[in-house]
């Protein structure tokens, strides 16, 4: 059973301290896609492009539901043992008690993969979108976006935030904004001589490609700030200049988690979700994937059935 122990969330992001815990190892079946998706932003846009995809809620309720099943770290700050509510409680633009709630931020993100790429696509209920941040250029934690983070070949290294050593830790993040509408909308940030490295240039980020929509009011009351973002990521950039060592197939593990940036129009660091793990730089702390060859996508498949590999995995796994 691998120990799970108190991160940051990211560089940026002054965390509390808070009770070492042992949460259950969890395993989530990655299911195959039999045509990869068109990255237009709209789910509906090619009929059953996404079925079958692992689905993933991501919302202020969602970490409460966490805590009823996992247990708390801090009840209070709305830390489960798995997820975290880490929105500011007021933006400096939004209505005044939506801050910290599901009219705050609420995303659906599903998932899935090919022997090309990982592929996702977040569809996002939000009141406020803040592409603008105000301090640094680079820093994407100051902008609406998504951060999915990667322990690529599944190492579990408990290092990273706040020793500052990193083995194996990869980041890719999508900004709320159409890819290339400024040179930032991607960052990808790898592992080089154990540290954290940002990068930037096009040409070591090829490969990375998402598209963008804005969706107005569509997924919920939260707002006019919906929006989707889909997004493929190739294996082949990942093996050029991630931490990758080979291109996952059937019954290769990873371990991931999801981090929604929302600063609701504050200067600097604004607020965040930590989605299905704790994120950062202790990788023991990831959920893993399991590539599965169900199929996912216009064949007609299914949701995956809970006995499932990763299923009977967690089960028996001790």
């Amino acid at each position: 059973m691998k120990k799970f122990a108190l991160l940051a969330a990211a560089a940026v992001v002054g965390s509390a301290s808070l009770a070492i815990a042992q949460p259950p190892e969890r395993f989530f079946d990655l299911p195959k896609l039999t045509v990869a998706p068109v990255l237009d932003g709209d789910r509906s846009s090619v009929a059953n492009e996404w079925a079958g995809a692992l689905e993933f809620t991501c919302s202020p309720s969602q970490i409460l539901a966490d805590g009823a099943e996992f247990g708390w770290r801090d009840i209070e700050q709305q830390a489960s043992e798995v997820s975290a509510n880490q929105l500011n409680e007021n933006g400096e633009t939004e209505v005044a008690g939506e801050g910290r709630s599901d009219q705050d931020f609420s995303a659906t993100i599903w998932q899935a993969w090919d022997d090309d790429a990982l592929y996702y696509i977040e569809e996002v209920s939000d009141n406020i979108r803040d592409t603008e941040g105000g301090g640094e250029a680079r820093a994407w934690w100051e902008r609406d976006s998504m951060s999915l983070y990667l322990d690529m070949n599944n190492e579990d290294h408990p290092g990273g935030d706040p020793t500052g050593e990193y083995v194996n830790l990869n980041v890719v993040n999508f900004m709320a904004v159409p890819q290339n509408s400024n040179s930032l909308s991607v960052c990808f940030i790898t592992t080089v001589q154990n540290a954290r490295v940002d990068v930037h240039d096009a040409d070591a980020i090829e490969g990375f490609d998402y598209g963008f929509r804005d969706a107005g009011d569509e997924f919920g009351d939260a707002g006019d700030a919906d929006y989707v973002i889909e997004g493929r990521m190739e294996w082949d950039t990942f093996l050029r200049n991630g931490n990758l060592f080979a291109a996952p197939t059937v019954g290769s593990e990873m371990g991931f988690t999801w981090l929604a940036v929302d600063p609701d129009g504050e200067d600097a660091y604004g607020g965040q979700i930590q989605c299905v793990a704790w994120a950062g730089g202790n990788q023991s702390e990831f959920a893993n994937w399991v590539f599965v060859d169900t199929p996912a996508g216009p064949s007609g498949s299914t949701a995956v059935e809970q006995d499932s590999w990763a299923g009977i995995k967690k089960t028996f796994v001790q």
